[in-house]
């Protein structure tokens, strides 16, 4: 399993999300989550420890 593998396997046990898809070309992951039950401080910390985890340094942002 490759890193970007990992970190979505990762990011699907966080509580609230739905879908995590990584964008080769971009080196980015796109991340849908139910701000219901989860919030984007969570979702931000989660992929920097997922990221950590697999020897990588990812920044969580929001972009549009």
């Amino acid at each position: 399993m490759g890193c970007p593998d990992a970190v979505r396997a990762e990011l699907l046990q966080v509580t609230g999300v739905l879908g995590v898809t990584y964008h080769p070309d971009q080196d980015m992951f796109s991340v849908r989550f139910e701000s219901v039950l989860v919030r984007p401080e969570t979702v931000f910390a989660a992929v920097v420890a997922a990221g950590t985890k697999m020897g990588r340094e990812y920044l969580a942002e929001v972009v549009p």
